[in-house]
């Protein structure tokens, strides 16, 4: 009886690790470095074609020396991979904008870092401006020539 009677309590105490309600609004709420990240990895596209921009998001990674790895078109989202000194993966998503007459693209880069032993690799986001400026004007310049059939 007595263990029922501490079972029950101990399972009516609120969890003291639990996050407050400001702590989970602060979770959710962009930082101005994470605003312009976001900037960055996103492009808007004056398109509505979502097949024809996965195509040339292929074609700008296969460009700068990605091999593609992953595909769901239904989805808009790719996978490549490329070694350069260091393996890196880009992730690139495509969405329908807002206004109903573009498509967003975002891509992220990371550098895969072994780890010893058994363990998973990590992804280590790569913030390099230049790396996603490169790989916009590929994509800017792939999307004309998939969509002209040049």
């Amino acid at each position: 009886m007595r263990r029922r009677r501490a079972l029950a309590l101990l399972l009516a105490l609120p969890g003291g690790c639990a996050p407050t309600a400001s702590q989970q609004a602060a979770a959710f709420t962009p930082t101005g470095a994470s605003t312009a990240a976001r900037a960055r990895q996103s492009r808007r596209f004056d398109t509505t074609d979502m097949a024809m921009m996965l195509q040339a998001a292929i074609g700008a990674l296969q460009d700068i020396g990605f091999v593609i790895g992953e595909t769901d078109a239904p989805q808009g989202v790719l996978v490549g991979t490329k070694l350069a000194g260091a393996l890196l993966r880009c992730q690139v998503v495509l969405r329908p904008g807002t206004d109903g007459r573009s498509i967003i693209v975002r891509a992220t880069f990371q550098r895969i870092l072994p780890r010893p032993g058994a363990t998973p690799a990590v992804g280590e986001e790569l913030d390099d401006p230049k790396l996603y400026q490169g790989f916009f004007e590929k994509l800017s310049q792939s999307a004309f020539l998939t969509a002209n059939d040049i």
